[in-house]
């Protein structure tokens, strides 16, 4: 399942973006490599190279690739420990492993052989033999950090995202997305029959908002200019919360599925809609955003989505497209939105755009592009602004 505007923290840097270094160190813990012959034990198997008949640049590519391959499991390691509290427990202090699992309910022996894993990964640490604190990876693992990922890290790594990418080649052959072909139901529809996922999903999102919306960046957006806005697919209302507290004279209307908006209640100057978004938008706003909502569709559910809101704003009505906006070339991307996009495709059927798709398929719903803001001096994420043509 796709994370919630995952790695897209507007006012900074990406985890692991910068050349992970830490984490390659980390990663090849499994890998040995010598100038006459190397040999990577992986999981029990051997993996010869002979030095003597390969330059230096082939043995580091065959120890980063390694990394790549088996980097799978880096990430079930890390999703084994947020699941099971690991960091939470280790808020106040270091304990024993047999605390541990007395707490968590598990096997001592095993669990201490995961603790060993997420002491090399840097997310615990053994202060003393059997006993383990937590390392500064751990941090944000734990539910109460400002900057916590542990949402992110349970809806990212839950089975139903696990299942889909195993089922990547179907979507490659296919163009379909695999979740669908292995649940038999889109990702809506199966969040909407699991609940507590449904509330991790939807409290990653609001924690990926309020940190990546700060003040400087809401700014940008200049809503003081509406009367109402709209927030089409805004879950539990972290950004229009914000718009609101950054624009006193402003309303809004918070609008999404019955499972998206589970807990939120309305305010005095905030009404809460539940409908489907391919069906229908409520009327009464003067601007529209849509954050994160159309990289979700094909193009064909997308324009559905655009239609719905041009039907019912007024024409000096605003739309507002909160999105990554892939380059032209792409020597300009990176791994992480590329790989992003994969996640979008096995995931919903959706897919990143381009500024020149995102303007044809603006034109084709009735609307014109009017500008896009950068949210950030150093980030691919936009506010695109169009109006109805």
């Amino acid at each position: 399942m796709r994370p919630p505007a995952a790695g897209r923290r507007l006012g900074g840097n990406v985890p692991g973006r910068q050349r992970d270094d830490s984490a390659t160190k980390a990663g090849r813990a499994c890998l040995w490599l010598t100038s006459v012959a190397a040999e990577a034990f992986v999981g029990g198997m051997l993996v010869h190279s002979d030095s003597g008949s390969e330059d230096a640049s082939d043995a580091r590519a065959e120890s980063e690739l390694l990394e790549l391959i088996f980097g799978f499991r880096f990430s079930q390691v890390i999703y084994a420990a947020a699941r099971l509290g690991i960091a939470d427990l280790l808020e106040d202090g270091a304990e024993p492993s047999a605390q541990l699992a007395a707490a968590t309910g598990t096997d001592v022996h095993a669990l201490t052989r995961l603790l060993h894993a997420l002491t090399h990964l840097g997310v615990v640490a053994e202060v003393e033999p059997g006993v383990f604190g937590l390392a500064s990876l751990g941090r944000p693992l734990r539910a109460k950090a400002a900057r916590s990922v542990k949402a992110l890290t349970l809806s990212s790594c839950d089975d139903a995202s696990w299942r889909s990418w195993g089922g990547l080649l179907h979507s490659v052959a296919t163009g379909q997305p695999a979740f669908q072909h292995i649940f038999g139901m889109t990702t809506f529809e199966y969040l909407a029959q699991r609940p507590e996922l449904s509330a991790t999903y939807h409290e990653a999102s609001a924690r990926d908002t309020s940190t990546a919306f700060s003040s400087e960046v809401l700014a940008r957006l200049n809503c003081s200019r509406f009367h109402t806005v709209v927030d089409v697919g805004g879950g539990r209302g972290a950004l229009l919360s914000g718009l609101l507290r950054a624009n006193p004279a402003l309303r809004g209307i918070l609008f999404d599925m019955p499972a998206g908006l589970a807990g939120v209640r309305a305010t005095d100057r905030c009404d809460v809609v539940s409908g489907d978004f391919l069906e229908n938008v409520p009327e009464g706003g003067d601007a529209y955003i849509l954050k994160y909502i159309l990289l979700d569709w094909s193009d064909a559910h997308a324009a559905k989505i655009l239609t719905n809101c041009r039907r019912v704003m007024p024409s000096n009505g605003v739309l507002i497209v909160i999105e990554l906006v892939l380059p032209d070339e792409l020597g300009n991307s990176d791994r992480y939105t590329t790989t992003g996009d994969l996640g979008l495709l096995v995931t919903t059927g959706g897919r990143e755009r381009t500024r020149g798709e995102f303007e044809a398929l603006l034109k084709s719903t009735g609307f014109e592009l009017s500008s896009i803001i950068a949210l950030s001096e150093d980030h691919d994420v936009m506010a695109i602004e169009a109006v109805p043509s």
